[in-house]
């Protein structure tokens, strides 16, 4: 239960940083090489956990080779809900194109129960949000 209380709270930290309408900005885990989504073409058809997920990996793969990206999202697969070690994830495929190397590959993730659950609230809270200020007559 602790490690779900920890997660929770880095999404929670991500959230925050991204309510402002801000490109979003991932840096390695290692803090080696970053990746804007302004980098990413197509990453508006992608929701705020998946952009998450494809930026870090884009990071990774920035660490690996400093000269990877810009790139250009070629297609999305979402897969159905499934149990794996009592965890409902679902699985996320994303092609992508490197344009600088013009190079075809895919990013596979999963996103879990949780993140959903988190990234819709957010959103709740975010269409919540503009309509405190008006009053009801």
């Amino acid at each position: 239960m602790e490690k779900e209380g920890e997660l929770k709270e880095d999404l929670m930290k991500e959230r925050t940083r991204n309510e402002f309408g801000k490109p979003t900005v991932v840096q390695s885990k290692l803090g080696e090489a970053t990746v804007s989504e302004t980098e990413v073409s197509g990453i508006k058809d992608l929701t705020p956990v998946e952009k998450k997920h494809l930026l870090l990996q884009l990071s990774r793969d920035r660490v690996k080779d400093s000269s990877a990206g810009p790139w250009e999202i070629v297609d999305i697969h979402r897969e159905e809900w499934r149990a794996i070690k009592a965890t409902m994830v679902e699985p996320v495929e994303i092609d992508v194109r490197d344009t600088g190397r013009d190079e075809l590959f895919r990013v596979l993730f999963d996103i879990t129960k949780l993140e959903r659950e988190l990234e819709l609230e957010s959103r709740e809270q975010a269409d919540i949000k503009p309509q405190k200020g008006r009053e009801q007559h």
